[in-house]
């Protein structure tokens, strides 16, 4: 008897394990914890850079777009100062700035001064003595309005017909002192390279180099590009020919330079010095 409640005690014990055990496993599972999507970074596009490179133009497309009649149709800013364009001429109906009095300074009001009148989407062509202010003061343009403004990267040629020619020259490799300059004279004037003179008539009857030609900027080049060129040619042939350029400090040198190199000269070096000589053709460099 007491074997039968043993055993009877033993299958409820069973039964209620297993019981409890079915009721644990029946209970819903914790519900997963689901975790937020990562939201994806939103970059805020780079703010563009104005560039102007584009609208810096070689001499054939800057000149392409001088299409029409000046002050009408397009436009002309000269950067360069009174006494340059004393000196160089300037093309007729030209807007002058004086770059280094003005733009160079801050004061960016003369644009509109200076271009009163002027729709901000006319074409505004910009040009200076070698490029290096056009190409500096471009982006005042633009940041202005004036949005079809284009700046003239070469050394510019004028003179008071009219003529208006480019030149692209390197200043450092070009423009030389004197013991670079001089260095260049290897064998005879007017047959293994030639001089030119670019002071007035009255400075080169005082006193030249021998066998040195003169082409003066003031009383030839400026007056009338064409003729003087024509003259040039007659003199030297040869487009490649070695020519050394002098004046009395380096100003006009550098203007007959532009002249002879818009002319197809390709060899052409400057004095870029003082330089005195006697009536006896003796040279000093100062």
């Amino acid at each position: 008897m007491m074997f039968r409640k043993s055993k009877i005690l033993t299958l409820v014990s069973s039964l209620v394990l297993v019981l409890t055990l079915l009721s644990g496993c029946s209970q819903p599972a914790a519900p997963a914890v689901t975790q937020p999507a990562p939201q994806p970074t939103t970059q805020q596009p780079a703010s563009p850079t104005p560039s102007a490179d584009s609208n810096i133009l070689k001499w054939d497309a800057w000149k392409a777009k001088m299409t029409g009649t000046i002050n009408k149709d397009y436009y002309v800013v000269d950067l360069r100062t009174p006494d340059e364009i004393k000196l160089e001429k300037a093309l007729e109906g030209a807007i002058n700035i004086d770059a280094n009095a003005t733009l160079a300074k801050g004061e960016l009001g003369v644009l509109d001064e200076k271009l009163k009148g002027v729709a901000k989407d006319a074409v505004v062509l910009v040009h200076c003595k070698s490029g290096g202010r056009a190409k500096a003061n471009l982006a005042k343009f633009l940041e202005k309005g004036y949005v079809n403004t284009f700046a003239l990267d070469g050394w510019t040629a004028f003179d008071a017909k009219g003529f208006i020619g480019v030149a692209s020259i390197t200043a450092n490799n070009e423009q030389l002192k004197p013991d670079a300059w001089q260095a260049k004279m290897q064998g005879s004037i007017g047959r293994d390279f030639f001089v030119i003179d670019a002071r007035d008539k009255s400075e080169f009857e005082a006193g030249h180099m021998k066998d040195a030609l003169n082409f003066g900027v003031r009383d030839q080049f400026t007056v009338d590009h064409a003729a003087t060129i024509a003259n040039v040619e007659k003199a030297i042939p040869n487009k490649d020919a070695l020519i050394l350029v002098h004046c009395a400090v380096g100003t006009r040198s550098k203007v007959a330079q532009a002249h002879l190199k818009a002319a197809g000269y390709t060899n052409v070096l400057a004095l870029d010095n003082k330089v005195t000589i006697d009536k006896e053709g003796n040279v000093k460099y100062e």
